[in-house]
């Protein structure tokens, strides 16, 4: 099917004397996902975001940001622009700016989960509007994928992840003196999230001396109940800088990363994964397709949890081997999909036909 596309050595043929040149919008402050598709594509990165105590003030940080979208779109003058959501308005201002000054760009919408729920499902006539404007839409996944109408779908690409490659020993060392803990330890990826099972994940917590737990994340977002006790057992990190946070995972026997939501890929499940640490990750469809080897799935419940890291200790061995295989075997399944996507994203006639023919297979 790609013959004409790729050749042996899997690279793209093109005419382009130079690349077309790719921004990518992100209305956050940061972006795993975007950073490592950014670098992929070369394409320049634009994270952007105001923060207000007081939610009353969203209106003004929208309007800022809408500003300051516009001010960027018109000094890169881009040829492509991914825009990621949610906000929506990310998008809009995209679409608006298109129309105001005419530009020939390919727009596509990079859309996470929370696209989908609340709050932003209360906008889904906005989200289909702007669905059906823009050149391609990318999801994570294809539960996501199937949601959205037939219409839309043809032009949808699923495209995961990609697998980000961490340097070794960039951390912060152990300091003279402090206390070396040879409990079996695990680290739990959270941003204190609506859909984190925390207190799930903390009741376990208690039950399991034997093990510690570090749990990342910026504790001023997190529920006070659930800071109230101090556990001999439990570390809260708070927001750590990159080369702490690698550290951190590095050091750690298993990760672990829940959700409460379907539909979701985790991106702290792809950093275990590209760490080829052992994995605990919630028991949803998408997550136990790919997470297949060298990962254990729950129901989020306690007692799951606390049978998932028993599980991982007696097998740390043979999982950490698992996980490995799967980088490598998810990593050139990534790359192969991430030619294909480059190519649909800088070539407009193309992806058009093989949307007229209906030839864009789901490989999610």
């Amino acid at each position: 099917m790609f013959k004409k596309i790729i050749n042996d050595n899997n690279e793209i043929y093109s005419d382009r004397k130079d690349p077309l040149k790719t921004v990518f919008l992100v209305w956050a402050p940061h972006s795993v996902r975007a950073k490592n598709l950014a670098e992929r594509l070369d394409a320049q990165l634009y994270l952007i975001s105001y923060k207000f105590k007081k939610k009353i003030y969203s209106p003004i940080k929208y309007l800022k940001l809408f500003t300051n979208t516009l001010f960027i779109l018109e000094k890169e003058k881009p040829q492509v622009i991914i825009c990621q959501i949610p906000p929506i308005f990310c998008a809009l201002a995209t679409i608006i700016h298109h129309y105001l000054t005419g530009a020939k760009c390919n727009i596509a919408i990079d859309m996470h989960t929370g696209a989908f729920d609340k709050p932003w499902s209360y906008l889904r006539l906005l989200n289909r509007w702007i669905m059906k404007k823009v050149y391609m839409v990318i999801v994570t996944n294809s539960e996501l994928k199937d949601n959205i109408c037939p219409d839309i779908k043809r032009k949808t690409i699923v495209l995961e992840d990609p697998l980000s490659y961490f340097e070794v020993g960039r951390g912060k060392k152990q300091e003279k003196g402090e206390e070396k803990n040879d409990k079996f330890k695990v680290a739990v990826i959270s941003s204190f999230a609506p859909d984190e099972p925390l207190a799930e994940i903390l009741d376990a917590a208690t039950a399991m001396s034997g093990i510690q737990f570090y749990i990342t994340g910026d504790k001023s977002k997190a529920a006070e109940h659930l800071l109230g006790n101090e556990i001999n057992n439990i570390i809260f990190t708070g927001f750590l800088d990159y080369n702490d946070y690698i550290s951190l995972l590095q050091g750690v026997n298993a990760i672990m990363v829940l959700t409460k939501r379907n539909k979701t890929m985790l991106a702290g499940a792809y950093e275990a994964l590209a760490l080829e640490k052992p994995l605990i990750t919630s028991d949803w469809p998408p997550l136990r397709r790919y997470f297949y080897k060298g990962t254990v799935h729950v129901d989020n419940s306690p007692k799951e949890i606390q049978e998932a890291i028993e599980n991982v200790r007696k097998r740390s061995e043979e999982m950490a081997k698992d996980i490995s295989d799967l980088r490598i075997e998810k990593t050139n399944e990534w790359d192969k999909k991430f030619i294909t996507f480059k190519y649909f994203l800088e070539n407009d006639k193309i992806f058009q036909q093989y949307q007229k023919n209906n030839v864009i297979q789901d490989n999610g």
